[in-house]
């Protein structure tokens, strides 16, 4: 099968899927340290490496264990995209960071080519009490992230990043700072995003992190630059639950981190350009008026007890 049938088939399926979605809605979705063989490693790459080196973005989904429509969906969109682009974006599903690593290193040694932009397409879980992003069956957190065995596939990567690499959790809530209220009998937590960021960073040395305080959602248009495709909020009604107030005060609010600065900053709401190019926008998804209007009406419809676990 030549390319162009292979995009024809893509289209082809996100018509069909798009067409069974259509009455349904869309869902949202301390240190650690570096080996002296590891830090030489990166730092022979990082004297080779310049702004103009040949650069890949990578966009990374989990398999989904059942016939989850709109996890389905998204990976056609980001391969169909890959197919259409892919001299510049590859999309990879995966079901453990290992495979994740072992995909991402074959093409980038086939190219020679240093990461520019990675995306991880991943599910947070409120619940927990703590953000985290989870490949296949590995699941990272600040509990985690500095555990240099948990991480031994991701730290792999250390080498193909450089200031320019830009790396974005996109997971729900990965980059929150708040706390979790009490609920349920739980108590109330802190859930550490900017702890996970910082570990991330460590674990990708020079890199930028990037992690959200809110919900990323999968609308169609994610691969629009001007679009506001990922952020936004769920429709389901557990999402009204009081517990989620820090989430809907949070929306589309990003932050940044770099271990080269060691510097933590907030930052607009962030796309992703046709390319795989991670993009910051010139205007936060809370500051548009239409945003700010609905999210006064979503507050006041908050209630208790919508949420059963």
């Amino acid at each position: 099968m030549n390319q162009n049938q292979e995009i024809m088939k893509a289209n082809q399926m996100v018509l069909l899927l798009s067409s069974l979605a259509v009455t349904t809605t869309i869902f949202s979705q301390g240190t650690s340290t570096i080996s002296v063989a590891q830090r030489d490693t990166i730092q022979a790459t990082l004297a080779n490496s310049t702004p103009n080196q040949r650069r890949l973005n990578f966009y990374i989904a989990n398999k989904p264990k059942t016939f989850d429509l709109f996890s389905r969906l998204v990976i056609i969109r980001a391969r169909k995209q890959g197919l259409s682009r892919h001299h510049d974006f590859i999309a990879i599903v995966a079901t453990s960071s290992k495979e994740v690593r072992q995909k991402m290193e074959r093409h980038l040694r086939k190219e020679n080519a240093m990461i520019g932009s990675l995306w991880f397409d991943t599910h947070g879980r409120y619940a927990n009490g703590y953000s985290s992003f989870i490949l296949g069956t590995d699941e990272f957190s600040y509990k985690t992230i500095t555990d240099t065995v948990h991480t031994v596939q991701l730290r792999a990567l250390a080498p193909y990043c450089d200031e320019h690499t830009q790396v974005a959790i996109g997971s729900c809530y990965s980059g929150a700072t708040y706390e979790k209220p009490a609920h349920n009998g739980a108590p109330a937590s802190r859930m550490n995003g900017d702890s996970l960021m910082i570990g991330l960073a460590q674990v990708l040395p020079n890199a930028t992190i990037y992690g959200t305080e809110g919900w990323v959602m999968t609308k169609p248009g994610i691969f629009k630059k001007h679009s506001y495709a990922l952020a936004g909020y769920p429709l389901q009604k557990r999402f009204k639950d009081e517990v989620y107030r820090p989430v809907w005060e949070h929306m589309g609010i990003w932050h940044s981190y770099s271990s080269r600065t060691n510097s933590f900053q907030t930052t607009n709401t962030l796309s992703l350009t046709r390319t795989g190019t991670i993009h910051v926008k010139a205007v936060t998804y809370l500051d548009r008026k239409k945003t700010k209007e609905r999210l006064a009406k979503n507050l006041k419809k908050l209630r208790p007890n919508l949420l059963k676990s």
